[in-house]
């Protein structure tokens, strides 16, 4: 039975996801995801697909809260399998953003990779410029600006 609703979760995504870029189409989008899973505000604004990791296996969807009266820009990517993002309101984050939790060391004498998942906070009035990488256990303090193609690694 988890597996069929997850998948329905998925098909609700992808469906969000396959609205044209159109400013009165953007709180459909919105709509469609909370429906989903996502918690999200309906303030929020989504200007194109949301990329977001998914899993059948576990509820991936609610690791991700995002706040009231933010835009998040175009193909925007948001992966949270094992670990938390909160966004949080009155954010703008500009296009092709990535958000993510996890990552990996890499031990060369004993050839294994040991991956480690830490949460992402953003908080109030945060401003994040285009093409930016967040990286695994950033906490983003209120009314700061991330320039453009930025990649935050504390």
């Amino acid at each position: 039975m988890r597996p069929a609703f997850e998948m329905l979760k998925y098909l609700l995504v992808c469906v969000a996801n396959a609205i044209p870029r159109f400013h009165a189409l953007d709180y459909m989008r919105v709509f469609l995801y909370r429906l989903a899973g996502l918690s999200i505000d309906r303030e929020t604004r989504i200007s194109g697909p949301l990329i977001l990791e998914f899993s059948f296996r576990r509820p991936t969807l609610r690791q991700i809260a995002i706040g009231r009266d933010c835009f998040i820009g175009y193909h925007c990517r948001i992966s949270a399998s094992k670990a938390q993002v909160f966004i949080g309101n009155r954010c703008n984050i500009g296009p092709n953003v990535s958000i993510d939790t996890a990552g990996h060391w890499f031990n060369h004498e004993l050839n294994k990779r040991n991956s480690y998942h830490k949460p992402v906070t953003i908080s109030d009035n945060v401003w994040i410029g285009a093409g930016c990488k967040i990286l695994p256990g950033v906490s983003i303090g209120e009314n700061s600006v991330i320039g453009a193609g930025s990649v935050v690694a504390k």
